[in-house]
């Protein structure tokens, strides 16, 4: 059973309080510093000034090194962009010069890549914008200490393996595997004190075990490209392939994969690799100037959609060939801004490239079939809509409007049973709508 908010509460009063921890802050959001406040202050009622904010990365690590050479425990907040610019050499900088400083990544980002690749980087907490206050502390408190008797196992044991006290080591790990058999946070453990005590072939028997336990659980891997690297090539390429497969945003290790295969000889593989890194390199720093095209094209998309148009078509051809299922909320915005216009054959244009992007997406494709409902073209946006309920049947129910979209598709394209179906739908959702009620008036049989 989770802990209770009180329960987290008090977590972080005896970090601030008893601990005389401190919070230091990256991060340009006033609003999001205005919260933390807020609870720090209120919610959590501590007095002691332990709050810093900054918004430059070098200020934010000489605080952290100041507050961590004075023996106070540090849980750095950081926003995962800064002025529209990733901070993730700071926060490689940080994990690498400080590991014993707690991380919470605030980031409005949620893909799978994204995540893996800050896990990764040591992140002990990742959490997501906006946030409640409840979820704030609960977010800092399992930053900074864990929840539950595994977690402090776990702690106490990776504290023990810094002092080499790799027999008690082995102990808790043994009665991790008692209570959570297979464990791979225990195996992991278990391989690293035998590393220490220097049997290699155990350690990777180990870390092979919780590899195949968890496989996409990146510390295994990680550990086993490791202990592989510089004795055998083949082994280390064969790990380092599989963490690009689950993490492929890493930079460094796309590099490192093309560095061997120069040494194998394989040049093709070698420059795919070396051209791949280079795109996550521009990815990272195009980042903010899409950031700031994408902010001027939103301020414009209510009182200009035309020019709203012109910077989402430049959003789009920054990219160029590297759009990926992320882009969809762009080509959904251009499509907005082209229907807001009269334009629904361009927007039917825009919609079928991103389906060359990612087929098959409920979404561009529900949008396309506004399009052709736009232009009149009833069985064609008929055809879209059935496209999205035969992926998802309960599409409809995402809205009452999407409901009555499709229902009103379906009554001018003559097939009234389906369209009264759907406009019941949006009746159960929103049963006060004049539209709604109106369109099943059309609908009931006649006397």
């Amino acid at each position: 059973m989770p802990p209770t908010s009180s329960k987290f509460d008090q977590d972080l009063r005896e970090f601030l309080d008893v601990q005389r921890g401190f919070l230091v802050m990256l991060s340009d959001d006033p609003l999001f510093v205005r919260t933390l406040r807020t609870t720090v202050l209120k919610t959590l009622n501590i007095k002691a000034d332990c709050l810093e904010v900054y918004q430059d990365s070098g200020q934010a690590l000489r605080s952290v090194r100041d507050h961590l050479g004075h023996k106070s425990p540090v849980l750095v907040l950081a926003d995962r962009l800064l002025r529209g610019t990733p901070t993730l050499e700071f926060l490689r900088g940080l994990k690498g010069a400080f590991s014993e400083a707690k991380i919470l990544v605030m980031t409005q980002e949620t893909s799978k890549e994204s995540l893996s690749q800050l896990y990764e980087l040591g992140v002990d907490s990742v959490l997501t914008k906006p946030v409640s206050v409840d979820t704030l502390i609960e977010k800092m408190a399992g930053a900074i200490k864990p929840q539950g008797k595994i977690s402090q196992l776990v702690q106490e044991a990776k504290r023990l393996l810094e002092l080499g006290e790799t027999a008690k080591v082995m102990q808790i790990s043994q009665a991790i595997l008692k209570a959570k058999a297979n464990s791979p946070v225990a195996l992991m453990l278990m391989g690293d004190a035998l590393l220490i005590e220097g049997k290699r072939v155990e350690a990777i028997r180990v870390y092979e075990q919780a590899h195949e336990g968890a496989t996409l659980y990146l510390e295994p891997l990680k550990k086993l490209a490791s202990v592989h690297q510089g004795t055998d090539d083949d082994n280390y390429l064969h790990y380092l392939k599989k963490l690009d497969v689950i993490s492929p945003l890493n930079t460094e290790r796309k590099c490192e994969i093309g560095k061997i295969y120069v040494r194998k000889k394989d040049m093709d593989k070698a420059e795919t690799y070396f051209g791949e890194a280079i795109v996550n390199a521009q990815r990272e720093a195009s980042g903010y100037v899409e950031r700031i095209v994408s902010d001027i094209a939103e301020s414009l998309s209510e009182t200009s959609p035309a020019m709203a148009e012109k910077y989402y078509f430049k959003i789009l051809e920054m990219k160029g060939d590297n759009l990926t299922k992320e882009d969809m909320i762009t080509f959904n915005r251009l499509g907005i801004a082209l229907r807001k216009q009269g334009k629904w054959k361009e927007a039917i244009e825009n919609y079928k490239k991103a389906l060359t992007v990612v087929p098959d997406d409920e979404r561009v494709l529900y949008n396309m079939g506004l399009a052709y409902a736009d232009g009149q073209q009833h069985q064609m946006a008929v055809g879209c809509y059935e496209h999205v309920l035969h992926k998802d049947p309960e599409f409809h129910r995402t809205a009452a409007v999407v409901a009555f979209n499709i229902a009103n598709s379906y009554h001018l394209a003559k097939q009234d049973e389906a369209a009264r179906k759907y406009v019941l739908v949006a009746l159960e959702l929103d049963a006060n709508h004049h539209a709604f009620k109106k369109l099943l008036s059309k609908l009931e049989p006649k006397d």
